[in-house]
């Protein structure tokens, strides 16, 4: 049998002809996908270099603002690795590694505003491979403790009893709030524990609440109950502010009219307490900050801006108003943010101030019966049954499941106490006649004090429960304890204490002075810097990233 051949040369082409075909495409495809590959390698490098870009930069604003808080810094280009004056052992070695492709870090730090200078603006930027990130935040050393973001705080359990009481700003309680009697709340309701009517717990999703206002139109976005505890200052060691004050005595200080009463601090042992009395013509004067060891009594007009610290008791004998204080007929609270903000802009140049006390503040005729039957006295609220830190328990609130149970404390003891207001002793319950009134014993030590005959008159001859104004920031870690009798009370501030005795006749009204929460504004120079006390040594606020700044790098 014979075969063709030309049968067989066909064949064979047809074959090889398939084979090179088969062979190209798979040659495009290859090349195709190793380009697709070498490009997505890329991408995903890029990615990673922009992400590595941008945690270097953050990174490097967290040391620079570390450098703030340990030293403040005295030149605007504070550390820049360029030349080397940013020295953090991770950077020096990344760099040196090829393979972590990070090319260099800068920061650059400055004071927008000389006349606040303990107020920061960083900026940082990073290089990774060939991508730059810039991030930049508001630096503040030795902020005011967060508690001063509120019109009335309590770090214990705050109370609002009273249908004609309104509020017109921010609340918080580091344990329960309790609510009685639809009180109006144009702010925010916090606490650490619960929202509460009577005792018993309050749902916002229920539809109904025991306050009206803002909060109580919208429960869902204004009350919270859960939120984390906020830290109190501590005041038992004033050296600090006492360094503050004696900085520059011509311009921190006391005066009443035109006289200078205090420079930077009262120096006088013998009585390291004052009296003070100001008039529209001759007002009490403070500026920045002031250190009174002892016990002040203060009544009348006052004027200026900073924060008088007090080593004792702050004795508020009848109505303490500003000379020069803003306008509070519309609330700026219930402004809108815009309207807020040009108020607290158009009142930089009116009074402000503060007083940090470390003892109690104490408001009206403390010696008086009405006094003590209404601020002391009282079971469900009176100072008489506050105050006891010998068995609150590990949470350091009364009234709590852990009272009376013990627990290890940080140097190794076990017991069921808690030094609530960290002065490093255990006190009891609120002592009337070593804590609170105003003993001939007690004015002895104080410096300008009415005297009759060589000893000091009675304090109902100077003090009086027929008072119903407060205007400034009063803060305490121990009791705010007021007898308003005049009808309808009126603070313009805000009220920070621990344990809080006021009684009012007929309205109680709030309004949170929004300046002293101004400094998480973005500009800078609306800050307004009263010295408040300080809970923690740095802060910061108004993170954002800039359009990357490769000038540097």
């Amino acid at each position: 049998m014979r075969s063709n051949p030309y049968a067989i040369r066909s064949s064979a082409g047809s074959t090889l002809v398939t084979v090179l075909v088969i062979g190209g495409v798979a040659s495009i495809t290859v090349a195709g996908m190793l380009a697709l590959s070498g490009t997505s390698l890329r991408s995903a490098h890029g990615r990673g270099d922009w992400n590595a870009a941008f945690f270097h930069a953050e990174n490097a604003l967290q040391w620079a603002a570390q450098g703030i808080a340990d030293a403040s810094p005295g030149a605007s280009n504070y550390a820049a690795t360029a030349n080397s004056t940013l020295n953090i052992a991770y950077m020096t070695a990344a760099r040196a590694d090829a393979d972590s492709g990070f090319k260099n870090a800068w920061v650059k730090v400055i004071r927008p505003n000389n006349a606040l200078p303990d107020n920061y603006l960083v900026t940082a930027s990073a290089k990774v491979g060939d991508k730059v990130r810039t991030v930049q935040a508001a630096v503040r050393k030795n902020p005011p403790s967060q508690i001063f973001d509120y019109e009335y705080f309590l770090n214990n359990w705050g109370w609002w009893w009273g249908s004609t009481i309104t509020g017109n700003g921010g609340n918080r309680a580091n344990w329960d709030f309790d609510f009685r009697y639809n009180p109006i709340v144009n702010g925010l309701i916090l606490a650490n524990g619960n929202i509460t009517q009577n005792g018993v717990k309050v749902d916002p999703f229920a539809g109904s609440t025991p306050f009206g206002g803002l909060a109580g139109s919208n429960p869902i976005d204004m009350v919270h109950s859960g939120v984390p505890r906020v830290q109190m200052p501590n005041l038992r060691d004033f050296t600090y502010y006492q360094t503050k004050a004696l900085a520059d005595t011509s311009a921190n200080g006391l005066w009443v009219g035109s006289t200078q009463v205090v420079f930077g601090v009262h120096s006088d042992a013998s009585k390291p307490g004052l009296y003070l009395v100001g008039t529209a013509a001759n007002p009490i004067v403070i500026r920045n900050t002031v250190v009174i060891p002892g016990d002040v009594i203060i009544k009348g007009k006052i004027t200026g801006k900073g924060t008088l610290y007090v080593g004792g008791n702050l004795y508020v004998a009848g109505d303490l108003t500003y000379n020069n204080g803003p306008n509070f007929t519309t609330s700026p609270e219930t402004m809108t943010p815009a309207n807020r903000d040009a108020w607290v802009l158009n009142n930089q140049s009116t009074d402000l101030l503060a007083f940090a006390v470390r003892g109690s503040v104490l408001a009206g005729d403390v010696t008086s019966s009405d006094w003590k039957n209404n601020c002391y006295e009282p079971s469900g609220y009176g100072l008489k049954y506050c105050g006891d830190e010998s068995h609150l328990g590990v949470d350091g609130i009364a009234s709590t499941g852990d009272d009376n149970v013990s627990y290890l404390h940080s140097d190794g003891t076990t017991s069921t106490s808690y030094d609530a207001d960290g002065d490093g002793v255990i006190r009891g319950a609120y002592n009337y006649s070593t804590d609170l009134t105003m003993t001939s014993s007690r004015a002895n030590l104080i410096s300008g004090y009415p005297t009759s005959s060589g000893s000091p008159v009675g304090y109902d001859a100077v003090a009086s429960n027929s008072m119903n104004k407060l205007d400034g920031v009063f803060y305490t870690n121990h009791a705010a304890a007021m007898r308003l009798a005049a009808a309808d009370a009126v603070f313009h501030g805000a009220l920070i204490s621990r344990d809080e005795a006021i009684i009012f006749t007929s309205t109680l009204k709030f309004h949170y002075d929004s300046r002293i929460h101004s400094r998480y504004n973005n500009d800078p120079n609306r800050f307004v810097d009263l010295g408040l006390p300080v809970a923690e040594g740095l802060s910061l606020s108004g993170f954002t990233e800039l359009t990357p700044d490769t000038s540097n790098l």
